[in-house]
């Protein structure tokens, strides 16, 4: 199914109950180090919206926020949706403006420019029936690039950031996940190269790989994909990875990452804790990010890791940046 902007302005709801729709997208500008992390999500029949932020400045402070607040019809409209400061509207010729307030941190950002047309998962359809689960009505991914400035603490920030963002509306209930081995691996470094990917289980269901690579706005979908990931000495903290995507014609495109900064998100809902690390990499002579996104809990034990536990990963409020190198 082709894009059009409709995909990108609020869906009605249909009566279930885990009915949700969201807007998250992740950033790295190279030449500031500034970069992050931005759900805004609801869930309308619940008369709920949650917020997840990361904003990070390599060379300075980093500033998380997770909140659920209740929304009102007012919160919904045409073009967009609001959850608290959080915003997320669709302007004119494709393009998306961001924003939020924090205490800690302010952003206002626009999605300017798509190195290929915004789409879904798979276009061969082998992933339809698993993700009647997690995204029923619609998804987007896309890799392009943003613009505007972000204050983190005191200091305020413009960027021209190379970013990836996607969009779900539907059904979608996170119970149902199984998070011991997931694995997201989604970035872009510019039309050369472009890709959104992940690895996921239902429990006492199957798992499934889904995604896509374009290049020069050729696109392909992935069929296989693995991620070793390096951890610190506290096994939650990424310091990295290896990533190799298997596409449908048997290509395997290798990307290894280095870690810059992530933060952690309990998901208190499947028994687990994720995160999300911005990592760089280099690949055909380009320059790129990625949001390396998992959950490491092999044991699939109920434990769900806090601050204490974490050693580099960024907790809530405001902190100074630390290095993920060793």
């Amino acid at each position: 199914m082709a894009y059009d902007t409709t995909w990108d302005c609020p869906h009605p709801p249909n009566g279930e109950e885990f009915w949700q729709e969201s807007d998250c997208y992740w950033w790295f500008d190279d030449a500031t180090g500034v970069g992050g992390f931005h759900r805004i999500g609801q869930k309308p029949n619940a008369g709920t919206g949650q917020i997840t932020l990361f904003a990070f400045a390599r060379d300075g402070e980093r500033f998380v926020a997770h909140a659920e607040h209740t929304i009102s019809d007012a919160d919904r409209w045409e073009t967009g949706h609001r959850v608290a400061g959080h915003v997320g509207e669709l302007l004119d010729n494709g393009r998306r403006h961001f924003s939020w307030h924090e205490d800690g941190s302010d952003g206002d950002l626009i999605f300017v420019e798509s190195f290929h047309e915004p789409r879904n998962w798979s276009k061969t359809g082998h992933s339809d029936s698993f993700m009647d689960n997690i995204n029923s009505d619609g998804h987007l991914e896309c890799g392009g690039r943003l613009t505007g400035t972000i204050r983190i603490g005191a200091t305020t920030h413009q960027i021209d950031a190379l970013a990836h963002r996607d969009r779900s509306w539907g059904f979608r209930d996170s119970s149902r996940v199984s998070m011991h081995r997931y694995r997201m691996f989604s970035g872009t470094a510019g039309p050369a190269l472009s890709f959104a990917s992940f690895f996921l289980d239902l429990k006492d269901g199957p798992a499934m790989v889904a995604g896509f690579v374009s290049r020069h706005g050729v696109d392909e979908d992935v069929r296989g994909l693995r991620v070793a990931t390096t951890f610190d000495a506290d096994g939650l903290s990424p310091l990295g990875a290896v990533a190799v995507l298997t596409l449908e014609t048997g290509e395997e495109i290798r990307i290894e990452c280095t870690a810059v900064q992530g933060f952690s998100t309990p998901v208190p809902e499947a028994g687990s804790l994720s995160s999300d690390t911005i990592c760089t990499f280099e690949h055909g002579g380009h320059t790129g990010f990625v949001d390396l996104e998992l959950s490491n809990n092999p044991g699939r034990g109920i434990y769900i890791s806090t601050g204490d536990d974490i050693r580099l990963l960024a907790q809530p409020g405001l902190s100074a940046c630390v290095p993920f190198s060793i």
